[in-house]
């Protein structure tokens, strides 16, 4: 996120506070110090609201509103229209005990006008997307979302067989437990009966759910791959996917998720943007830097790292080799083989000599491996910058 500050070549600001259908707007004319008001109901239309900004205010326009589920659709269409507009970071903004109590749309709205114009304050803007890089996102978090109902779908089945008495404990001649919802698996599944026809009948139910759940995964991981393959994201993909821990569809997830990664000025800002950096407390004598991580970032990004560097306790170093045809320079290889062995020597450090937990050690290489994430993404970004130069 970008620092803002309202510049002096607008003529008037305008604050919005949006919902589902409704808009309340709050503006001032910087010429004239005129302030007005209204609110629009039924699922205004961005047209609607530009054209009455048009009508009662001075151009140049500025309009800004807090981040949430409406998105950035407004945003688009306001700047469509001519009307500078910047989504601002709800977490800037700072908000008193008497707005907790009183609470209206007006307020609200008056609320984030009043920051927008102080001088001194600095409400963060939230990176604005293009409309394919937002595509890719919506298409990843659909993923995400097919994974988690095909998770709870398997645990509704086990659960009504585990009600009726039915433990799947098959093993292997080793006497290692064979994997549930394996070829074994499903085998004993073909033989249960519990008992009565509607127990069956839920259960033929439950195993219909699950299917198509696999097959809608199957076919949404299909789509990420062939968009990794696109002339926009391989260079991406064949990069990071060089870093252990990183597949295909977390890969995108870094891709679509920071999108520009020139916009993060260190690594200690990605990190933050992320939320796995830890709480500090710093106030008289108590002087506390650490506690646990914010949480106040990406959850797709920051779910990804946690999934990606579980595997490091298991892993071993190894020099990577990028596949014939993936498209990495010499230079993005041998940043990625420093990544991968600091990684895994510091998670060896902090579990092993100084006996860290494994979560504790865990979310300490998740925070550095973002900040690897950024140092490639931004000298891949580079190179294809400076390849279309000279093309």
């Amino acid at each position: 996120m970008a620092q803002y500050t309202i510049n002096s070549r607008y003529a008037s600001v305008i604050a919005l506070d949006t919902h589902a259908r409704t808009t309340t707007a709050k503006g001032i004319d910087l010429t004239t110090g005129e302030e007005k008001t209204r609110r629009f109901n039924d699922c205004p239309h961005p047209v609607e609201i530009a054209s009455w900004i048009k009508e009662n205010f001075a151009d140049p326009h500025y309009a800004a509103y807090e981040s949430g589920c409406t998105g950035f659709y407004l945003c688009r269409e306001l700047m469509k229209q001519g009307i500078d507009c910047d989504v601002i970071a709800v977490s800037s903004i700072a908000r008193s005990s008497d707005d907790k109590k009183r609470k209206s749309d007006r307020r609200d709205a008056k609320r984030l006008l009043k920051e927008l114009l102080v001088s001194h304050t600095s409400p963060s803007r939230v990176w604005l997307p293009d409309e394919e890089c937002e595509g890719v996102r919506d298409l990843l978090r659909c993923y995400q979302d097919a994974k988690d109902a095909l998770k709870r779908s398997k645990q509704q089945t086990t659960a009504l067989l585990l009600r009726h008495g039915f433990v799947f404990n098959e093993k292997t001649p080793s006497g290692k437990r064979r994997r549930t919802w394996g070829s074994a698996f499903m085998r004993w599944l073909d033989a249960c009966d519990l008992g009565t026809e509607e127990a069956n009948g839920t259960l033929v139910y439950y195993r219909q759910i699950v299917s198509e759940n696999a097959e809608r995964k199957a076919r949404m991981f299909l789509r990420i791959e062939k968009l990794a393959q696109t002339e926009r994201f391989r260079c991406y993909v064949d990069a990071l996917r060089l870093l252990d821990g990183i597949d295909t569809y977390s890969a995108m997830v870094y891709i679509a998720e920071i999108g520009d990664f020139t916009r993060f000025k260190n690594g200690r800002s990605i990190s933050m943007w992320t939320g796995t950096t830890p709480k500090s407390k710093a106030s008289g004598e108590d002087q506390r830097a650490n506690g646990t991580i914010t949480k106040a970032g990406n959850a797709s990004v920051r779910g990804a790292l946690v999934e990606g560097c579980s595997s490091l306790d298991r892993r071993r170093y190894r020099p990577v080799r990028p596949k014939s045809d993936a498209q990495v320079s010499e230079r993005v290889i041998g940043e990625c083989n420093k990544c991968n062995r600091r990684l895994i020597e510091r998670y060896r450090h902090l579990r092993y000599e100084q006996k860290k937990l494994a979560n504790v050690a865990k979310i300490a290489v998740a925070n550095e491996m973002i900040r690897w994430v950024l140092q490639i993404g931004t000298l891949v970004q580079e190179e294809q910058r400076l390849s279309t130069l000279k093309a």
